[in-house]
């Protein structure tokens, strides 16, 4: 890999240090507690992704002996400077070393990139380096003749592999890769090359924990993504993954393709019998991943925005390409516009959701102050240890939430230590943690947004698995200056 420019380094650098202040400052969200509590245990795959999203999130806490945000996040910081530099690579590839800068420039400025691609604990990190991994060794391999096709054929298969044990949308991915092979004029070369085979072996290892885990357990990964599919036309939610799609992406990171996507399908099949260009190629390896999911969005209801994103990440070099070019200022323009309007916007909630500090002065908190997601849960930490000492019976405690996203955050923040149940819902991945059969005293944790939590309605809903289910604490979670949440401690025998 050639050396990246000071102007690359300048980015790379800038944007790293901004993801390194936001790991340390931003409390673990939902999904990343979740990812972290259930990982705790190995297993082959999980519940809602292949396995190494979840197994990158206990690496460096393993290895140095220690448990805090940053170390938790850390492979994912390193997932996205990874993704930073190849896609810097191949931007080059298909323009020049501008074209090279703007695609790791875009990356590092889309907000969903920088986050969910970034530093968070979520598949997305590991899934998109695999991802232009792989389409780095398949544009390499198309754009001249070389003596490292062998190696390359490898390194995709690795890449792929990579990419197909982080998250489901590796699977369309990999189609991608087919449809490039049909149209490839080194199809008849790659068929009759032993490592195109090696390179396919090597990718469908990948596969193997997440089909031996379902396997074993009734396939029921694919029913909970299949469940997800509707049958009815959905305008209304359309349109709201398109709104969230131009905030996650920024305008016109996702404008400047659907400019330039009819021009592409317009011509594939005329030059179904001639090298393609490499720009129509990474186009081809993206269709997959946005068809199915433009037509998810259409037919369901409470689909989320991201799910499309890795096909639009391999269209980031094309808008690069754009953006590089010389005449095209007014689009370098409205860049510009979108970073200085959005990213403001979002770091005032950032800043915000920590706080408070846009609605302190306010006698009653509006209704959209819900910031619940990304609420420290750490002040419950010590309560909550003191109440288990001072109710341990002769059995191990347990600890106990009502929904899977509880049960991840109050696991995470008592660092794993103990066995943890969800008491209602879909319990997700905790349903196959090891359970023991002794009944032992039980600590449930419930988050109210406010002062006044509804005990008496929660003790109903904890009566039905233990009637002597008992109320013991409310611990008052502090927002800035001003007290925002309670967390309600109860206990029962489970």
């Amino acid at each position: 890999m050639s050396l990246p420019s000071r102007r690359l380094t300048l980015i790379i650098f800038c944007c790293f240090i901004v993801k390194i202040i936001l790991a340390l400052y931003l409390p673990l969200l939902n999904d990343e507690a979740y990812a972290i509590a259930v990982s705790r245990e190995f297993s082959l795959s999980f519940f809602d992704h292949p396995p190494i999203g979840f197994w990158s999130s206990s690496l460096f806490t393993k290895l140095f002996g220690l448990e805090n945000y940053f170390l938790f996040r850390l492979p994912y910081l390193l997932f996205g400077l990874g993704t930073t530099f190849v896609l810097f690579e191949l931007g080059k590839e298909l323009g020049d070393q501008t074209t090279g800068i703007w695609s790791a420039l875009i990356y590092n400025l889309s907000p969903f990139f920088l986050f969910s691609g970034g530093f968070l604990v979520v598949p997305d990190g590991p899934l998109n380096f695999g991802i232009v991994a792989a389409a780095l060794c398949v544009i390499k391999l198309h754009n001249k003749p070389s003596e490292k096709d062998n190696l390359l054929l490898i390194l995709l298969g690795i890449s792929l592999a990579l990419a197909l044990a982080s998250k489901y949308q590796a699977y369309l991915f990999g189609f991608g890769c087919l449809l490039v092979l049909l149209i490839s004029p080194k199809k008849t070369a790659f068929l009759k090359n032993p490592y195109f085979y090696l390179c396919f072996v090597i990718a469908l290892l990948g596969t193997v924990p997440t089909v031996l885990w379902n396997l074993q357990n009734q396939w029921i990964s694919f029913q909970f993504h299949g469940a997800r599919q509707g049958s009815s036309i959905q305008i209304g939610n359309f349109i709201q993954m398109l709104l969230g799609m131009i905030i996650y992406l920024l305008p016109p990171i996702f404008l400047i393709p659907l400019i330039k996507l009819k021009d592409y399908l317009s011509t594939i099949s005329k030059h179904i019998k001639r090298p393609s260009p490499l720009d129509r190629l990474l186009v081809l390896m993206a269709l997959p991943n946005i068809v199915v999911f433009t037509f998810v969005f259409i037919s369901s209801k409470n689909t989320f925005p991201h799910w499309i994103m890795p096909g639009w990440l391999l269209l980031l070099p094309i808008v690069a390409k754009s953006l590089g070019h010389s005449k095209r200022k007014i689009q370098r323009l409205l860049l510009s516009g979108s970073v200085l309007i959005i990213w403001p916007f979002l770091g005032l909630l950032i800043i915000h959701a920590q706080t408070g500090f846009l609605t302190n002065r306010l006698e009653q908190l509006p209704a959209w102050d819900n910031t619940l997601e990304i609420l420290d849960w750490t002040p419950i930490k010590k309560p909550l240890q003191h109440l288990i000492e001072a109710n341990r019976g002769p059995s191990q405690p347990k600890l106990a939430a009502l929904t899977w996203m509880e049960a991840g955050q109050i696991s995470a923040v008592m660092k794993n230590q103990y066995e943890t149940h969800v008491l209602e819902g879909d319990p997700h991945h905790f349903s196959f943690l090891k359970k023991s059969n002794i009944t032992s005293q039980t600590f449930l944790v419930k988050i109210s947004l406010g002062l006044k939590p509804d005990i008496i309605n929660t003790l109903k809903r904890l009566r039905k698995q233990d009637a002597k289910a008992v109320h013991l604490k409310d611990v008052v979670l502090v927002r800035g200056v001003r007290d925002y949440a309670t967390a309600s401690i109860y206990m029962l025998n489970q």
